[in-house]
């Protein structure tokens, strides 16, 4: 049921919300010196009962026990960083039968001790810890946690794209903790893992070399409605359908997590995998696919939904353009998303050349010219795409853009102008050898929708070395889109780029007509036809071989997502 109604990569998500987080009321666990959570002869409260040896637990209990850890069931080792604060013994990461015996003995030295890891302490001695200890001052962390924290409902969730940062093209993902607290008052709150840098400039350079903060984080969730409709990002919230003690186990493990740290990645620990691993306490189906390359926020949300029996219920909070769409018969939902990987391949025939080839892969987020469903912006988010030709007896590498961050925001939604950004290597447009040379550029685009047909103008400028020539190029753009559920999208364009040197990529403009067609969650069908006038960077001998200065190539294609 879908309820329309009340109000790039999480990692730009993680940057907004994690200032929230510093006032919370509640004491990390990390903070506390040995003094304040130990005791060296506890008399009274006691730990209930004896424990269970880990070699004695059942095979579901040492399931349980290692999914309380994080662990890829996979590679049999935690996600969670071993410099991370969350395990107790040394080798928690990588041996459950380690940080099983050393939780019994942190137990056994302090009896409030239990109150930093109540699930754990739930699993071990069958129960929750006993009122009398709960009681204590000493066990103000989980006090306060059950007198703000309610859980009646479970939802996933899904926070849409900015359409003027596509890096935000695979949106973000946390969860929902909603119902009646300790002291009988209805509260939501939510409990995410995100990326945590003090500045974009860190996040930056920390993203390459794997290594950005990441952390468990609890808020009240009015904060994060108010965050998000403040950048124009609508909130898709998917109740999960749990049992009573799925939901328990889940709510007492959000305070075993809260305030811990643990590197980020967006490859191997992403807001999605992150979750997912904490969700998968309460269910198994919810855990991350531990066979693909990476996996996004907008894959994840899509697994689940299609996975039976898991989503009861759907509610979407629009934010101001979503609204605007959904007057215009746009709306869109993150459940018909395409996976992340794309991998393209193309029969190809070149006026000069004749027949050939073209394959085509990459971890995309967005491609601008694909027929997207999932999502009403325009807007390309791609990372590390290599495209290969086969031409003129010739097999060879064609291009390669290591990072395409292109939006095209809607003016009618008061959005006028935009950045993007292109770091590439490639060739002449009618060469048939590896000549890869470096580009970078810059840009700003604008867009004008009316209803199916959106207009468009774009500026890139930039410089480029090719042949161990220094150009420096602006490329003015103007096109169409014209984009229906029943066709598809078509995209008409014609550039000119002007250049200091010669011709960029030797040609001197270029017309575009381009059409795609969703067929399924995996496939979509994509045609594409360019003309080009050619410059004479490389002499007048291919010119002469081929004859005139125009060049068409036509192309259809399968796309395949994975």
């Amino acid at each position: 049921m879908l309820k329309y109604g009340t109000l790039l990569l999480c990692i730009y998500a993680s940057m907004l919300s994690s200032a929230a987080t510093a006032g919370d009321s509640f004491q990390k666990v990390s903070e506390l010196n040995d003094s304040e959570i130990t005791v060296t002869e506890a008399v009274s409260p006691k730990v209930p009962g004896e424990s269970v040896p880990y070699v004695s637990l059942s095979p579901q209990k040492r399931h349980l026990w290692k999914k309380l850890l994080h662990y890829d069931m996979s590679t049999d080792t935690s996600i969670i960083s071993e410099d991370s604060s969350f395990f107790l013994s040394e080798k928690g990461r990588t041996d459950p039968e380690a940080e099983y015996e050393e939780t019994i003995k942190f137990f056994r030295k302090d009896p409030h001790n239990a109150c930093y890891y109540p699930a754990r302490f739930y699993l071990i001695h069958d129960g929750d810890i006993p009122e009398e200890i709960i009681k204590d001052p000493e066990c103000k962390i989980f006090s306060d946690f059950l007198d703000n924290v309610g859980l009646d409902t479970l939802k996933i969730i899904f926070v849409a794209e900015d359409a003027l940062v596509p890096i935000s093209a695979a949106g973000h993902i946390f969860v929902k903790a909603e119902g009646v607290n300790r002291k009988g008052k209805f509260r939501e709150y939510s409990f995410s893992f995100a990326a945590y840098e003090e500045n974009e400039i860190n996040l930056v350079l920390k993203f390459f070399s794997n290594s950005i903060n990441g952390i468990y984080s609890l808020q009240p969730y009015y904060m994060n409605v108010s965050e998000y409709m403040a950048t124009d990002r609508s909130l898709w919230e998917f109740e999960l359908n749990l049992t009573e003690e799925q939901k328990k186990i889940f709510y007492l493990h959000m305070l075993e997590l809260k305030n811990h740290g643990t590197l980020y990645s967006f490859f191997s620990i992403n807001c999605a995998s992150g979750m997912a691993k904490a969700l998968a306490v309460a269910d198994d189906r919810l855990d991350s696919r531990d066979i693909v390359f990476f996996e996004t926020p907008l894959e994840y949300i899509s697994e689940v939904y299609h996975k039976k029996g898991m989503i009861s219920d759907i509610e979407l909070i629009p934010s101001e353009s979503e609204n605007l769409y959904f007057s215009w018969n746009r709306l869109s939902t993150p459940i018909n998303s395409y996976p992340s990987n794309r991998l393209e391949i193309t029969g190809l025939y070149n006026s000069r050349y004749h027949a050939g080839a073209l394959l085509r892969y990459a971890p995309t987020l967005n491609n601008l010219k694909d027929d997207n469903i999932s999502s009403p912006s325009l807007s390309e988010s791609k990372l590390i795409e290599v495209s290969a030709k086969y031409m003129d007896d010739h097999f060879y590498l064609n291009e390669i853009e290591l990072l395409n961050l292109n939006p095209l925001p809607d003016a009618r939604l008061g959005r006028f102008t935009s950045m993007n950004y292109l770091v590439a290597l490639h060739g002449s447009v009618d060469s048939t050898h590896a000549g890869l040379y470096p580009e970078f550029s810059l840009g700003n685009a604008v867009s004008f929708r009316m209803g199916d047909f959106i207009p468009y103008v774009h500026l890139r400028y930039g410089y480029t070395v090719p042949h161990s020539n220094n150009h420096v190029f602006v490329r003015p753009e103007g096109g169409i889109f014209f984009w229906n559920r029943d066709i598809g999208k078509i995209n008409l364009s014609y550039e000119i780029p002007l250049t200091t040197h010669r011709y960029y990529r030797n040609y001197m403009y270029r017309y575009q007509a381009t059409w795609s067609r969703y067929i399924s969650h995996n496939f979509s069908a994509n045609v594409e036809f360019t003309d080009y006038r050619l410059g004479n960077n490389d002499g007048s001998r291919s010119q002469q071989r081929h004859g005139g200065n125009h060049m068409t190539e036509a192309g259809a294609s399968i796309v395949f997502y994975f």
